[in-house]
C-alpha cells in the first residue's frame, strides 16, 4: 500500500511538471510623465543612473546660454533614449527565448508567435535574426548629436510645438502635424507632431530599423558598437551626404557625448513581469 502511495505520488509529480505552464521573465522600465513649463522642470543627472523621465511637453532652450542649452537639451532626451533602448534590448531578449524554445520544442507557442509576427509586421522582415540586427539600438551619443543637428539643440519650433526632436516629415493629412513655415517648390511641407519626446525618438529608431537606405548602418551596428564607426554609414540620413557624417561626428566629439554612453536607467524603476506564454 505503501508503495503504491509513492507510485502514484511520483506520477502526479511528473505529470505537474509535464504541464507546467511555459513563462517568460521580462524587465519594464515604469517611466515618470512629466510636462515642462520653464528649465527648472527638467529634471537633472546627479549620476549615471538616472530616473526615466518623459517629457510630454517641451520648451524652447534658445534663449539660454549655449552651456546651458546643451546640458538641458541632452538632460530632456536622454532618459526617453534609454527607457527606449531597454525596450528593444528586453524585445532581442524575447526573440533569444523563442528561438532557444523553438530548437529545444520543435514548435511555437501561440502568445510568441503572436508576439513575433507583430514585430515581422511592425519592421518589415520575415526571419527572427533579421529582426534582432532592426531591434539593436546604437548608442545615445549618436540619437543625441543627431537631434541636436535636426532641432539646434532644442531651439526649433517643431521641436517646441510637436515635440519633434528629428524634423521628421509627415506625409499623411490624418495625422496630427505641424505646417511649415517654408514649403518646397510651392508644395507645403509637414512634420509629425508627437505626444511625448520619448515617442518622437521611438518613430526615430523605428525610421533607421525600417527604412533600406540605412542597411549599411544596421548591419554594422549588429557587430560594433563604437560611434564613431558608425557614423560614416549614416551619410543617407541627410541630402549632403558625408558633409553631414563630418559634422556629426564633430559634434559628438566636441560635446563629449560619448560619456552619455555609459548611463543607465536607476534600478528602482524596473519591475520585473513573468509572462504566462500559455494563454
Amino acid at each position: 500500500m505503501k508503495y503504491l502511495f509513492y507510485t502514484l505520488l511520483f506520477v502526479l509529480i511528473l505529470v505537474s511538471a509535464c504541464t507546467k505552464k511555459p513563462t517568460y521573465k521580462q524587465v519594464n522600465v515604469i517611466p515618470e510623465y512629466a510636462e515642462i513649463q520653464s528649465k527648472e522642470d527638467i529634471f537633472s543627472f546627479t549620476d549615471t543612473c538616472i530616473i526615466p523621465y518623459v517629457y510630454t511637453k517641451v520648451i524652447s532652450l534658445k534663449k539660454l546660454s549655449v552651456k546651458e542649452k546643451k546640458l538641458k537639451f541632452v538632460e530632456m532626451l536622454l532618459p526617453s533614449i534609454l527607457f527606449i533602448q531597454h525596450d528593444l534590448n528586453e524585445k532581442i531578449k524575447r526573440l533569444e527565448h523563442i528561438e532557444s524554445w523553438i530548437s529545444k520544442n520543435q514548435e511555437f507557442i501561440k502568445s510568441d508567435s503572436i508576439f513575433l509576427f507583430d514585430l515581422y509586421e511592425q519592421y518589415n522582415c520575415l526571419a527572427i535574426e533579421e529582426l534582432k540586427i532592426r531591434l539593436k539600438p546604437h548608442a545615445p551619443s549618436i540619437v543625441l548629436g543627431q537631434a541636436a543637428i535636426e532641432s539646434g539643440w532644442g531651439s526649433s519650433r517643431f521641436f517646441q510645438e510637436g515635440n519633434n526632436v528629428f524634423g521628421i516629415w509627415s506625409y499623411n493629412a490624418g495625422e496630427n502635424r505641424i505646417k511649415a513655415l517654408v514649403g518646397r517648390d510651392s508644395t507645403s511641407i509637414y512634420v509629425r507632431k508627437y505626444p511625448s519626446i520619448e515617442a518622437s525618438i521611438r518613430d526615430y529608431y523605428q525610421t533607421i530599423a525600417k527604412v533600406n537606405a540605412y542597411k549599411e548602418f544596421r548591419n554594422k551596428r549588429s557587430k560594433i558598437t563604437d560611434p564613431y564607426k558608425l557614423v560614416p554609414l549614416l551619410f543617407r540620413y541627410s541630402e549632403v551626404g558625408d558633409v553631414y557624417t563630418d559634422y556629426l561626428y564633430k559634434i559628438i566629439k566636441n560635446n563629449d557625448l560619448t560619456k552619455y554612453d555609459k548611463y543607465t536607467i536607476s534600478e528602482e524603476y524596473l519591475k520585473e513581469e513573468r509572462i504566462d506564454l500559455s494563454r
